[in-house]
Order: structure tokens, then C-alpha cells, then sequence
């Protein structure tokens, strides 16, 4: 990506940058919350661990793309524990002996609440961090 330094300094870039970030960070989340049994079995704590693996990736992410999201917010962090209840409620309506058209109209709420808080959370006020320039690239020279 330092490579080709104007995919990286666009208005563009910045969206893309954070819908991207975001998407990972939510998936990891959602995903890690619903295998707490592992995670707890080898004596870690689901959501501080999957904290602190947002945080530092976050901060390597800063290094290169141009806006990068304020997951050291508290807020985010709220944003993403209500999503995993919302998930959770989704995953209930899943289990249980409604027919298909019934489950899906239960989702449907859930379903626009989940939404709800990725826009938010996308919306937050972004870090503005930058592509660090290296002097090497522009005279071509690559180690």
C-alpha cells in the first residue's frame, strides 16, 4: 500500500479505511462472544482479550491507512457489547420452532437495531492518522 501512496489520501480512503477496520473488528467480536467457552478455557476473558487485539491492530492500522476508528472510546466498546446481545437475541429466534416466515419477521427489529449501531459506530468521529511517508518510495529505492 506504501507503494501506490495516492489509493491511501482521498476522502475515499478514509471511508473505506474505517468500513473496513469496522467490519474485522465487529465480525472478530461477534464471533469470539458467541465462543466463550474457549476462550474462557484457556483462561482468557472473551471480551478484554478481543479488546486489546482491536486496540493494538487499530494502532498498527494507523500506521498506514489515513483514518483509522476510535476504538479507545468507551462508547465503541458499548456499541459493540450491544450488538452481541442483539446478535444473541437473533441467533435465539434461529433455535427456536417458529416457522421460517415467523423467525424472519422476529429478526426483522434486530436486525435494523444491528445496523443501527454499525452506522453509529462507523459515524463516530474518526482518528485522522495518516499514511507515514518514507523517503526510500519516492526515490525508489525499496529495502
Amino acid at each position: 500500500m506504501k507503494a501506490q501512496p495516492q489509493s491511501l489520501n482521498d476522502w475515499k480512503a478514509k471511508l473505506w479505511s474505517r468500513f473496513f477496520c469496522l467490519s474485522v473488528y465487529v465480525t472478530m467480536y461477534l464471533n469470539d462472544c458467541q465462543r466463550t467457552d474457549f476462550y474462557e478455557g484457556i483462561g482468557l476473558n472473551t471480551k478484554e482479550f478481543d479488546m486489546h487485539v482491536i486496540i493494538e491492530t487499530n494502532r498498527t492500522t494507523a500506521r498506514i491507512f489515513p483514518a483509522v476508528l476510535d476504538v479507545e472510546n468507551p462508547e465503541f466498546k458499548r456499541k459493540l457489547d450491544r450488538m452481541v446481545v442483539i446478535n444473541q437475541k437473533i441467533l435465539a429466534i434461529g433455535e427456536t420452532d417458529d416457522n421460517s416466515v415467523v423467525k424472519n419477521f422476529k429478526r426483522i427489529p434486530l436486525i435494523a437495531a444491528l445496523v443501527s449501531e454499525l452506522l453509529a459506530a462507523y459515524l463516530m468521529k474518526p482518528i485522522e492518522s495518516g499514511s507515514v511517508d518514507f523517503p526510500e518510495f519516492e526515490r525508489g529505492l525499496v529495502y
